[in-house]
């Protein structure tokens, strides 16, 4: 369980105690992407199993629902909470994801617009 695991970050992005109990839990990811006016274009959901925390790398997901696949995170434990127990329900595919460790958000910007670079 993780009922034992707490993240004290005290407002730091990385904090290595917690991301070493990361490895071999699974975690739940909730990506939205934005456009550059802050409207929202799409969102993403998967599930992994953490195969790596690295504050350098980043964190590694073992995809559960794409065999083979891997997924990296930024190396922020910030933004990983203990997932309320229970079963997950992915919106975008229906998928079921039985009873995680941990669940992440992230909002993701779109790029600026382009620079004019004519004079």
């Amino acid at each position: 369980m993780t009922d034992d695991i707490q993240s004290d970050t005290q407002g730091q992005h990385w904090d290595p105690v917690f991301a070493e109990t990361l490895v071999g839990k699974t975690l739940l990811v909730g990506l939205t992407f934005l456009d550059g006016d802050g409207e929202v274009v799409s969102r993403e959901e998967f599930w992994g199993v953490v195969i790596s925390a690295d504050e350098a790398e980043g964190i590694t997901l073992d995809l559960m629902n794409e065999e083979g696949d891997t997924f990296t995170l930024p190396p922020q434990t910030s933004n990983i909470s203990p997932a309320e127990p229970g079963d997950y329900t992915l919106k975008s595919t229906g998928e079921t994801v039985p009873n995680p460790d941990f669940v992440s958000t992230w909002m993701i910007h779109g790029p600026p617009e382009p620079a004019n670079d004519e004079d």
